[in-house]
């Protein structure tokens, strides 16, 4: 039999630092995933909320979102690592969203019309699920 609890405010062990449920709610990232985008784009450390990815190319990849966002109208972020010798540093970029998808694009940052693969990829995305 399922359950549910119903509170209004969170507290910690002690009784302080107490938050709202609903800042929980829609504060929390919806989605993230660790990306080796180097050769075929693989998870790696580990993600939430994501079924798999998509290898688009280079510098390019799709995450397939398991529980489904409310809509198109949420925030995303990512960032990458650099190879040792900081001459391919990446600038992430949303291409498009979806309820269910998100692509995004990796440029070098040094040459900025080059599409790049790097390891790793970190991206966020935060909104309402559906």
């Amino acid at each position: 039999m399922a359950s549910e609890l119903r509170v209004d405010t969170l507290k910690d062990a002690s009784g302080n630092n107490s938050v709202a449920t609903s800042t929980v709610a829609s504060g929390s990232a919806k989605v993230w995933a660790d990306v080796d985008m180097t050769g075929t784009a693989e998870l790696t450390t580990g993600s939430f909320n994501v079924t798999g990815i998509t290898d688009n190319g280079t510098g390019d990849v799709t995450l397939t979102i398991n529980a489904d966002m409310a809509n198109a109208n949420y925030a995303c972020s990512g960032m990458t690592g650099a190879v040792a010798s900081f001459d391919d540093e990446g600038s992430p970029h949303i291409i498009s969203r979806a309820a269910g998808t998100a692509r995004f694009g990796i440029t070098d940052v040094h040459n900025a019309a080059d599409a790049v693969d790097i390891d790793p990829c970190m991206f966020i995305i935060h909104g309402d699920l559906a």
